[in-house]
This record gives structure tokens, C-alpha cells and sequence, in this order.
């Protein structure tokens, strides 16, 4: 069986379209169909319903899909794992994040590796709203916060610390906070999320218990970076991570808010499809973010 017949049909059927998934391969229909079609023939099974309008897998299809999903990763990457070690990195990493953290923080790290590894191409995904990884085929995803349940295997790379901040125009218009009740009085900033608006902010008291507050959103964007730029113009008050304001803290453009109830620290996620064996790449690439994060904290900010 050619395993790349194989790889290919597992895109269509994740697809739903013959031509979305040539597209994505950059292959033609014509060459694409052939795939398929020598694939069911050395199986001896038919894997698709096919119409005009609509391509539907058949019950076999849906088992072999099942089944032979991760067994073609392990066997790929079983097969990349016994190459010889000092063997250069090649093919294409997939890495995705959002759009603020890739431009701030994770960019200089991915120039570092891309340097490092100049026949191994890599693809950067910024997107503020989380992606399916299997779906869009994607190697690997940064994720900061509370991380959903799911099959996909997380590794923790850092903390997190989170702020509350504000323009010193909006403070000396509305007044600065004396206590976590009073945020309910002013008008905060919120960022939108697949999983909905953050409209409840959980901050840390003096004894280290968490209170959650509901806050009232009179500006909402679902980019961290829109989030900044409202809080510098003086929208109201927004909650974020102090990597992504430390510039902004440093130079007084914002300041922070309820400084002795700090927001409740999140943490930096490397998440990958749950595999048994990671290829290669992925591997060096983890293996780099981790050194990286434990041994440069540059973009955090101190007090």
C-alpha cells in the first residue's frame, strides 16, 4: 500500500471535498482522484460514496479512518525516528498561535530554530481563535490559558502572570479602582473567544484565594491586540497577559490596576495530536521552546 494514497485520503475524508483536498496538496483533480482510486483498488475496498453534489464515506471508509489514522502517523514516524540523528530536518512544521503572541514573543524563537535547520520550511499559523490541528493539519499549536479536554497531548512550556491595566487618560477621567468590587462600575475592555466572551475576570486576593468578578464590556474584539490598542486610546480597563503590555508598563502608556489583586496567573501550552511517537521535527521544535522559555523570561514584566 502507498502510504501517500493513504495520507491523501485521510485529508479528503477530514476535507469532505476531492478538489479542496488536491488544492491543499497541489496536485490536480485528475491526479487526485487516481489516488484514491489505487488506493481502493490494493485495499479491495470501495471508501467513498460518490456523487455529483456530494462525497460521503462508506461504512469501510469510516473504520479504515478510525483505525488507520494514527496508525499511518506512527508508521511515518517510526519510519522519520530511525533516520540517522545528525541527519538535517526537513519537510514542513505547521505551527499555530495567536496572532499577538507569535508577532511578540514567539517569532525571534521560530528565527532562532528556522536558522538552525535551513532545509526544514515552516508554515506559521497567527489566529486568534484556537483551530481544530487535525483538521487544518497542523504539527503543533502555542495555546496560553485554561486548556479544554481533549485528546491532544498538552506540555506545559511557562507561567503565565496576568494584569489588570488602563490608560492614565481613562484613570484620570473615571477614577482609578480601590477594591474588586468597584470594577463593576467601570468599563472594561473584553476579548471574544470561540468558547465566548470573557466577561468574568478571576483575580487573587491578599489571603491567595481566587474571586471571580463580572465585568461590564463596553469595547469587546476577538483580538488580543485590538484589546491593547483600546486600552491605550483609553476605552476602559483590560485584563492581559504582562508579556503582551510590558512595553506599554514600562513606558507609562498604561498602568496597572488593582496592583494587590493580581489576575490569576494561566499558564503556555506546546500542544500536539495525541501520538505515540512525534516526528522528529515536532520533537527538536519542543525540545527548543522548552529550553527557550526556561532560560529567557526577557518578555516579562517586573514591578
Amino acid at each position: 500500500m502507498n502510504t501517500e494514497d493513504f495520507q491523501f485520503f485521510i485529508r479528503v475524508a477530514d476535507l469532505g471535498s476531492i478538489s479542496k483536498a488536491a488544492l491543499d496538496a497541489n496536485i490536480s483533480v485528475s491526479v487526485a482522484s487516481q489516488k484514491l482510486q489505487r488506493l481502493e483498488q490494493n485495499l479491495q475496498l470501495r471508501l467513498f460514496h460518490r456523487t455529483t453534489r456530494k462525497l460521503t464515506l462508506t461504512d469501510e471508509g469510516r473504520v479504515l479512518l478510525e483505525h488507520g489514522r494514527h496508525w499511518i502517523a506512527d508508521f511515518i514516524h517510526l519510519q522519520e525516528s530511525l533516520k540517522i540523528k545528525d541527519q538535517p530536518l526537513t519537510g514542513t512544521l505547521r505551527i499555530t498561535t495567536s496572532a499577538t503572541f507569535g508577532t511578540k514573543v514567539l517569532m525571534p524563537v521560530i528565527v532562532e530554530f528556522a536558522l538552525l535547520h535551513p532545509e526544514l520550511k515552516i508554515h506559521l499559523d497567527l489566529n486568534d481563535q484556537n483551530i481544530d490541528l487535525i483538521q487544518q493539519g497542523m504539527d503543533l499549536a502555542i495555546r496560553i490559558g485554561q486548556l479544554k479536554s481533549s485528546s491532544l497531548v498538552a506540555k506545559r512550556l511557562s507561567s503565565n502572570p496576568r494584569l489588570l491595566c488602563a490608560s492614565p487618560n481613562y484613570l484620570d477621567k473615571y477614577g482609578q479602582p480601590q477594591c474588586v468590587a468597584e470594577l463593576k462600575q467601570h468599563r472594561c475592555i473584553l476579548q471574544q473567544h470561540g468558547q465566548g466572551l470573557t466577561d468574568h475576570w478571576h483575580l487573587v486576593n491578599a489571603d491567595g484565594q481566587v474571586e471571580q468578578v463580572h465585568v461590564e464590556g463596553y469595547f469587546a474584539t476577538n483580538s488580543g491586540e485590538g484589546v491593547r490598542q483600546a486600552a491605550l486610546a483609553g476605552l476602559g480597563i483590560s485584563n492581559h497577559s504582562i508579556w503582551h503590555v510590558a512595553e506599554d508598563l514600562a513606558s507609562g502608556k498604561l498602568v496597572p490596576v488593582l496592583p494587590d489583586y493580581p489576575v490569576e496567573t494561566t499558564a503556555i501550552y506546546a500542544v500536539f495530536p495525541h501520538r505515540q511517537l512525534i516526528a522528529p521535527k515536532v520533537q527538536h521544535f519542543l525540545d527548543y521552546l522548552i529550553d527557550y522559555f526556561q532560560h529567557h523570561n526577557h518578555w516579562r514584566f517586573e514591578n
